[in-house]
């Protein structure tokens, strides 16, 4: 078994058998990325679902006014890429970029045809990833509303401590919905 954090990823939603996941392990790509490369450039088409076997990656969008706005930050062992984008074949609104050095599987429509018709564990894996994604897309909305600056960071740092040390902290703070000088001064009464 070449990646043991993809065979573990998606164990995590089914039962996979040897074959299922050899029938992936044999059609992804490789790609590396050096810190602060670029997956994904707005206004490009996304070839690939993405997995990061290593590394940390960031998707954000830029406002008019040139601002960033960090939608999810993944690393090891999660997807990161523009569903919209890869299934519509569409230029996708968002920028993915690796915040250190990152190695990706990449699945393209090819060998996603190809799994989810010869091995359908594939599907349900897909349906149950985009089930948890959305319930998570959700959590982080209403915790964007409902809960204090000071609150979100502290669950940030409690839940992934290791984002601290790999990323920017105006990354941070835009993940969080605040500006820099708001993420310095809650680290301070901390």
């Amino acid at each position: 078994m070449k990646y043991p954090t993809l065979y573990k990823s998606l164990s995590n939603f089914v039962n996979l058998s040897s074959e299922d996941y050899y029938a992936i392990e044999e059609r992804v790509k490789v790609k590396r990325l050096k810190n602060k490369a670029y997956l994904l450039r707005e206004g490009e088409t996304i070839q690939y679902m993405p997995f990061i076997n290593k590394g940390l990656m960031v998707n954000y969008r830029l406002d008019p006014g040139g601002d960033i706005h960090v939608l999810q930050i993944r690393w090891q062992g999660f997807w990161l890429g523009d569903l919209l984008s890869f299934f519509t074949e569409k230029p996708s609104k968002f920028n993915i970029r690796a915040y250190q050095p990152t190695e990706l599987l990449l699945v393209d429509h090819d060998t996603f045809n190809y799994i989810t018709d010869k091995h359908p564990v594939f599907e349900r894996y897909f349906l149950r990833s985009l089930q948890n994604a959305y319930s998570n897309l959700i959590d982080r909305v209403f915790e964007l509303h409902s809960s204090s600056a000071k609150q979100r960071y502290l669950d940030l740092v409690k839940n992934y401590p290791q984002l601290m040390e790999h990323i920017p902290h105006y990354l941070i703070a835009s993940y969080l919905s605040i500006k820099p000088q708001s993420l310095s001064r809650i680290r301070k009464e901390l």
